[in-house]
């Protein structure tokens, strides 16, 4: 654990007794294709998170990079060395500043380094901090004192120590050499002061490889150190650190893994950029005559506390120049653009902005929707702590009367046990939590809350298919969903979803049956692959029958619920009777539903289970026929 100790004085001579320090003792390290033998202090707690720590977190991570032949690395919370004598044996043309400021760690880290003749380390006997404080007196004698240790000079090292202002720490009593910048009140720790080197000076030493144990100050240090050219970023944090910091940057790889204590769904990450993304989020809007709606929309997109998020927006033939009005207010901002094609639907358009993005990241809207604040500098912040595939926030029902009032009303998942019961874990100023991506594909639609890692899509293939005109976001989403496992959700931020009368699913005409055939190519598509579990598409697809039978114009509701009947007769002898034992057919409202279900099943009671059966469709589930049927 980190470590940040005063020097020895009565005051720290107390602290050590009641640690009840035992003799230091050898314990054996293997770490980096060396294995050694190192002494350590007497604490308990940290040789065994020592070695915890080198196979959980060191390892993995420099087993994933590719170091450069030769450069600076900092060890900061080195302890006795368990990470810097088998990094410097392993790469002898690298030297190692160790930041060890805790007198008995920082004699065995000594010992270490004589017993292992290592020329490229370097013991530094103080804490690295921030600079949130005042610098030294004597700020010309710390640089040069520093730049000194840089050349060679060792002797500098205590001139050094003496110039350093003492700064608060805490020192955990039970996890001996756990140690946190600040003061705790809790009698689990003992507070105390340690002399602190300022990362403004630190850096003169030009560090291409940052190892970070310090809990409280990773931020800070971080900060220090932002126009430094560093390459690799390893360590553990007990506070949020924020991506930009390694993520917003031009100089240095920038590849990091630092977990978050306690955390196993958190870690501030960065892989080796391959040239092919930057490292930002690419929000399409899909725009179609939106010009009533279209700025409070990009406002929405861009409120946040991230730069790095933009507003791709894909004019799709509309008429009403709403083009025009967005190049006039937002001329020059680089965070805006535009991009115009011919009309081509909603799912040409969302394609097209994708095709035209080279973000890391990228999330998809409607132009008459409102997205909140931080809703996509949030989301973005927590894709990256997570890596994950999919996160989101949540949503709420926009509705606007004829003299422009609103009500807002929260989405169903505010009352659901899963959601509110569900384990939070503290991120930034907020929290998060796993949502069951099986729970997810039961429910409404709702890709225009999420946020997608680019990479995940296209390697899956997910497109939104373009010879449909609504509807496409079902396929989208189930397609997505059922690759993960999990998706993290983030607290406090929300999508607006605008509810009004001239929205396409609000029609009640013909566009409703691009629904069956949504399901007839999700079935496919889940054929194909191999998918292990069904339950959640049929489930989805019960409530979408249910919810556009309710709304569907007179005419043309005997004909949707037949061909939905059909569809489902055809899952059934493709999946066999397994999936369905926990959906009856009461489940369907539609009291014709049960007849048509069993006039299809007479009709191919003959025929076997097959998968053939889901390449079949039928005249109702091809808008186009449809339309031309109720002419």
């Amino acid at each position: 654990m980190p470590r940040a100790m005063k020097k020895t004085t009565k005051a720290s001579n107390k602290i050590t007794q009641e640690r009840r320090i035992s003799p230091p003792q050898d314990v054996a390290i293997s770490a980096f294709g060396r294995s050694v033998s190192l002494t350590c202090p007497g604490y308990d707690f940290l040789r065994t998170d020592s070695v915890w720590r080198i196979a959980n977190i060191y390892e993995p991570a420099l087993g994933a990079q590719s170091l450069a032949s030769t450069g600076v690395a900092f060890d900061v919370g080195a302890g006795f060395g368990s990470f810097a004598v088998p990094f410097a044996l392993q790469f002898p043309n690298w030297t190692v500043y160790c930041f060890e400021p805790d007198p008995q760690s920082f004699a065995a880290l000594a010992e270490n380094i004589s017993r292992h003749e290592l020329g490229n380390v370097i013991a530094l006997p103080f804490a690295l901090g921030g600079d949130d404080y005042d610098l030294p007196d004597q700020p010309e004698k710390v640089h040069e004192a520093v730049l000194e240790i840089g050349s060679g000079n060792r002797q500098a090292i205590a001139k050094l120590v003496q110039l350093l202002p003492e700064r608060d720490f805490s020192h955990h009593r039970i996890n001996q050499g756990f140690i946190s910048r600040g003061t705790e009140t809790s009698p689990d720790f003992s507070n105390f002061t340690a002399p602190t080197l300022a990362v403004s000076f630190a850096k003169l030493l030009a560090p291409r490889f940052l190892k970070i144990l310090a809990p409280n100050s990773e931020t800070m240090i971080l900060e220090g150190l932002t126009d430094c050219k560093i390459d690799h970023v390893i360590g553990e944090t007990w506070s949020h650190i924020p991506a930009a910091l390694v993520h917003d940057q031009t100089r240095g790889l920038r590849q990091t893994w630092v977990p978050r204590a306690g955390t196993p769904l958190l870690s501030l990450r960065r892989n080796a950029n391959p040239a092919r993304f930057e490292a930002k989020l690419d929000v399409v809007v899909a725009m179609y005559n939106s010009r009533a709606y279209i700025l409070e929309c990009i406002e929405g997109i861009l409120n946040g506390d991230s730069n790095e998020v933009r507003a791709l927006v894909v004019d799709d033939g509309s008429s009403d120049n709403a083009h025009e009005l967005i190049e006039s207010v937002y001329a020059g901002n680089p965070r805006v653009k535009v991009l115009r094609k011919p009309n081509g639907g909603c799912a040409s358009a969302r394609n097209f902005g994708r095709m035209n993005s080279n973000a890391s990241h990228i999330a998809f809207v409607d132009a008459d929707d409102v997205p909140g604040r931080n809703l996509f500098s949030g989301l973005l912040e927590l894709a990256r702590h997570t890596g994950a595939e999919i996160v989101q926030g949540g949503f709420e029902m926009l509705y606007e009367d004829a003299n422009g009032g609103r009500r807002i009303e929260p989405s169903y998942e505010v009352s659901e046990d899963m959601v509110k019961y569900a384990h939070r874990h503290s991120f930034g100023e907020s929290t998060c939590f796993l949502l069951p991506s099986s729970y997810l594909m039961m429910g409404q639609p709702t890709i225009w809350r999420r946020v997608y890692r680019r990479d995940f899509l296209d390697n899956r293939k997910i497109w939104f298919p373009e010879h449909i005109r609504a509807f496409d976001d079902q396929i989208f989403q189930m397609l997505g969903l059922q690759a993960v496992a999990n998706v993290p959700v983030l607290d406090g931020v929300s999508y607006g979803y605008r509810q009004h009368p001239g929205q396409d699913i609000r029609q009640g005409d013909e566009r409703n049956f691009y629904s069956l055939e949504m399901f007839r190519l999700i079935m496919k598509r889940g054929i194909s692959e191999g998918w292990p579990d069904f339950e959640p598409v049929l489930r989805s697809f019960i409530n979408t029958v249910n919810w556009i039978a309710g709304k569907l114009r007179a005419e043309l509701r005997p004909s949707f619920v037949k061909g939905a009947a059909e569809l489902w007769v055809y899952a059934r002898k493709t999946l066999g009777e397994g999936p369905f034992k926990t959906m009856p057919i009461t489940l369907f409202e539609p009291m014709d539903f049960a007849h048509y279900v069993a006039t299809f099943e007479q009709r191919l009671s003959a025929f076997d289970v097959s998968y053939g059966w889901t390449y079949l469709d039928s005249f109702e589930m091809h808008v186009p026929l449809m339309k031309s049927a109720h002419l």
